[in-house]
């Protein structure tokens, strides 16, 4: 197409050392060539994987976005935080692609959102579209790039999706391709003892360096009891340049001669097991190294659908004897490095000991309630990823700790009559505001970490502070602005108004601004009304009008 034409000379332009987004003829690159990635599909991000790609913009927004292919918008959906602007386009093929943190829509898209958020008096909008109902063309313009939501800097990121299943699909394994002369480098082993039930045994594991191919270790005496096995994590650095640039790992697999395969591949992911993350990296000694070892094996309640073989990936390891283990890394264009360890084990094992029980250890397939009259914490099975000692003091408001992960939220509760009063309260842990809700005589939320919970009331609105540009006179351009902040529930709503017309904003909640365009130019009489309301109910409204009057 035209416009990738006029782009070709950049492309050829570029150093080796980029590494550039091409498609087969199935698809049309979603920006204009040349596209250079900056991540992608499965890098570890704290609780989710990374579900797409991310394309560079060189800093800039405002950049045109285009359709892939033929197909129809069917979801848009407008956000403070998260992907932002992000649109949805579903094609016959079965696929749907999707392209986030935008700055806005392309016009007759754009429309549509501004016409149905002046209906609903609501600026953030999650709108599901009827098929056809707004077609669009491979090569299309859609969207602008921007840097919305919860977006680090300006990019775009770029998923394609199952339509019908909507897991996260690897694009570099359905169509796109980049340049990749490098190979994954194994910097790092980890190895466990685990249980018969396919879980940790604590203290019982060790770091091994890497400094080359063929690797040989020993375990400590103690390291394994009767009936526990070996796992295995590793820390990977996959190079795709030899100037040094990564990308995250696609796929992992090892193997002895006696027990078989097993192995992650990174080429689908389902949004609902995006927590299991913390499940498939060793989480705990993540937060002590700043190194993330993905694991070889898994536990019994782990539904990630990344492993493609059957078993949990332990292996037997007798007394006084050694395994050989072969490990094969592999990039997602195929490029390979393979490892051998030899692990020896010259000591007799320790006898079988329980290492996790009910009386001691919140189980995964457990579920548990708490009730002290006042409040209650409800606990449901497969809330932990692992065992997780038991450490709560109802009395002192606190259940273990914010270092314990959870792969689902924990249930709280307090009993407050007065719903009038309860309107004003908002449920804590470890001193962050929960998202709280009043039902039947009790103010409940959700918690998705541990720690100390609490209590407290929001009785203070947000505060808006204007900036030098909003101005009610001939000279404005109608971009108004303010910095918006509340003191602790959180923005909850926000709106703008001219002349009693409703006006589209957008709440940058990472930067905390609030903008807005206004219709000018302003006329005689014309009022300006902003109102905005936190998580508890409280709620600021300001003014301005012609001739020029200070915000009240």
């Amino acid at each position: 197409m035209l416009k990738y034409f006029l782009s070709y000379a950049l492309f050829l332009g570029l150093s080796a050392s980029a590494q550039i987004l091409n498609c087969d003829t199935n698809w049309t690159l979603p920006m204009a060539p040349p596209v250079e990635l900056s991540a992608g599909f499965g890098d570890l991000r704290p609780n989710h994987f990374h579900m797409g790609i991310d394309i560079r913009t060189a800093g800039k927004e405002n950049l045109p976005i285009y359709a892939i292919a033929d197909g129809y918008v069917s979801r848009l959906k407008v956000s403070s935080v998260g992907y932002g602007w992000v649109l949805y386009v579903d094609h016959p093929n079965g696929y749907t692609s999707v392209y986030a943190h935008c700055n806005r829509f392309a016009e007759r898209i754009q429309k549509l959102y501004l016409d149905t958020s002046a209906v609903r008096f609501q600026n953030e909008l999650d709108i599901l579209l009827a098929p056809n109902q707004l077609t669009v063309q491979e090569g299309e313009q859609i969207a602008f790039s921007g840097n919305t939501g919860g977006s680090s800097g300006p990019h775009l990121h770029f998923e394609l999706r199952d339509t019908k299943t909507e897991h996260a699909l690897n694009p570099l394994l359905h169509g796109f391709k980049v340049s990749d002369s490098g190979q994954p480098v194994l910097s790092g082993i980890r190895l466990y003892a685990v249980d018969p039930n396919g879980f940790e045994v604590p203290t019982k594991s060790m770091v091994l360096a890497v400094s080359q191919k063929n690797l040989k270790t020993q375990l400590p005496q103690g390291f394994l009891r009767e009936g526990d096995r070996i796992g295995m994590a590793i820390h990977v650095d996959d190079y795709f340049t030899k100037a040094g640039r990564t990308l995250g790992l696609f796929s992992a697999e090892v193997w002895t001669e006696m027990e078989g395969h097993f192995a992650f591949e990174l080429d689908e992911i389902d949004f609902e097991d995006a927590r299991y993350i913390n499940a498939h990296h060793d989480y705990t000694y993540a937060q002590l190294s700043k190194k993330k070892f993905q694991k070889l094996f898994k536990t019994p309640n782990n539904p990630l659908t990344i492993y493609p073989y059957e078993g949990n990936g332990s292996f037997e390891l007798s007394a006084m004897d050694s395994t050989h283990f072969a490990i094969m890394l592999r990039d997602v264009n195929g490029n390979e490095s393979q490892y051998e360890l030899w692990v020896t084990y010259p000591h007799p094992k320790m006898p079988a000991k329980t290492a996790y029980s009910a009386q001691s250890h919140w189980l995964p397939e457990g579920a548990y309630l708490y009730d002290t009259g006042l409040w209650q914490v409800q606990i449901d099975s497969f809330t932990f990823f692992e065992p997780v000692r038991k450490n709560m003091d109802l009395a002192a408001k606190r259940i273990a700790s914010s270092k314990v992960q959870l792969a689902r939220p924990v249930h709280l509760s307090y009993a407050l009559k007065d719903s009038l009063a309860g309107a004003q309260y908002v449920l804590t842990m470890n001193g962050s505001p929960l998202s709280t809700r009043f039902e039947a005589g009790k103010l409940c939320a959700e918690a998705k970490t541990l720690g100390t919970f609490g209590l407290r009331k929001d009785e203070t609105a947000p505060t808006l502070q204007p900036q030098a540009n909003n101005k009610l006179d001939s000279l404005n351009n109608g971009a108004w602005t303010w910095i918006l902040k509340d003191d602790f529930s959180g923005v909850a709503a926000y709106s703008c108004w001219q002349n009693g017309k409703w006006t589209a904003a957008y709440y940058d909640a990472k930067n905390q601004l609030l903008r807005t365009q206004f219709e000018v130019p302003f006329l005689p009489g014309t009022l300006i009304e902003i109102r905005v309301r936190d998580a508890a109910g409280n709620q600021r409204v300001v003014q301005s009008s012609t001739p020029l009057a200070p915000f009240k």
